[in-house]
């Protein structure tokens, strides 16, 4: 789209009582502008607004708009930092996107868009303070969804978020990121590279202006983008209040799949997991499970079937465990690991797919 169009688009978001981000509800939006010719049309024709039953003082600030040259330092902006802006009525805006009951009227995109009507997506979400069962299952769920040709979708928040995006470029696969600040911020600072990777590698999105730092009603909103963008939410890790039972509660009003990981039932980082599986949400415990859930096909760019590679440690235990289950503690005798090294390598080679866990704290070899 040609910035003189997209001008019309950004300057929705500076007239008082109009801004989708202020107050315009998307339902009336996406009334609005699929009734008209596009937002042009409101600043262009000056009845236009209140035939369309827009509020008189809405309809003034429309016909007194002088913001153009913000709206211009904006376009620069975006383009200096390689930004393109995707409105409603663009091509290569997601169309499931559209669907949903508050779409955004405009993206920030920095990267390669997909093709989400040939590539599905998933949302890996979960706490930002998770337990190492948390951040692994969320690494590897990630890993394996992208190496299925699913695009994981998250929010690059600390945690469960950070750890879906990583383990979905580990294998160089899709995976999208949606902020909730202007897309020219990094938030949280120690995810720079993280955003750095996933600019060249995967997709940035934001509905934010550029340079809009990182408020709390901020995420909540970018949470539905998140919902909207997937065909299916999977939830790793989280407590009975949590952002990312929010996106889940977002996902099943937009008809999208929620499915969850399962926890302990003693740890409260579980308790919102936990209770989508009671309430009905289908129990995963690894990509293959969502897949299933969504009946997709493995895409050709996997490999399943074959063994994960063993290092270092990982060789140890495997020569212990044998050909048969092991307990716990022949494991720590045999390979001289101290028990909380034992414990950790154990559920790191179990999240692999090199091992499986056994009644009694008995491991033995999934291959």
């Amino acid at each position: 789209m040609v910035a003189k169009q997209i001008k019309y688009w950004l300057a929705l978001y500076r007239i008082k009582g109009l801004n989708p981000l202020r107050g315009l509800s998307g339902p009336i939006l996406k009334q609005l502008l699929e009734n008209s010719g596009g937002p042009e049309e409101l600043f262009k024709k000056k009845d236009f607004g209140k035939k369309a039953g827009l509020p008189e003082d809405v309809c003034a600030s429309i016909a007194g708009f002088n913001e153009w040259d913000a709206v211009s330092g904006e376009l620069k902006f975006a383009q200096k930092h390689g930004v393109k802006i995707l409105t409603m009525d663009d091509a290569a805006y997601p169309a499931q996107l559209k669907e949903i009951y508050d779409p955004p009227a405009l993206l920030y995109v920095k990267g390669a868009m997909y093709d989400y009507k040939a590539v599905p997506a998933v949302a890996v979400v979960g706490t930002r303070h998770p337990t190492h069962y948390g951040l692994k299952m969320s690494e590897v769920i990630g890993r394996d969804l992208a190496g299925m040709g699913v695009a994981v979708i998250s929010g690059m928040a600390r945690g469960c978020d950070t750890a879906a995006h990583k383990g979905a470029l580990s294998v160089d696969g899709m995976t999208a990121a949606v902020l909730g600040t202007g897309i020219d911020e990094v938030y949280p600072k120690e995810n720079k590279r993280l955003y750095e990777e996933i600019a060249e590698k995967g997709v940035l999105i934001s509905e934010f202006p550029m340079g809009a730092k990182p408020q709390p009603y901020n995420f909540p909103q970018r949470n539905r983008i998140i919902s909207g963008l997937s065909k299916a939410v999977c939830v790793v890790e989280a407590p009975s209040r949590s952002g990312a039972l929010m996106t889940a509660r977002l996902a099943l009003d937009y008809n999208r799949e929620v499915v969850a990981v399962p926890g302990p039932v003693t740890s409260p980082k579980s308790a919102g997991t936990n209770k989508l599986i009671k309430d009905g949400a289908p129990l995963v415990e690894n990509a293959q499970d969502i897949m299933n859930a969504l009946g997709l096909l493995i895409s050709s760019r996997a490999t399943p079937g074959g063994a994960p590679e063993a290092k270092g440690d990982e060789r140890l235990v495997l020569a212990a465990l044998g050909g048969e289950a092991v307990h716990i503690d022949e494991v720590m005798a045999k390979t001289g690991l101290a028990a909380t090294k034992a414990m950790s390598l154990l559920l790191e080679m179990e999240l692999k797919g090199l091992i499986k866990q056994m009644p009694g704290m008995q491991f033995s070899k999934r291959f």
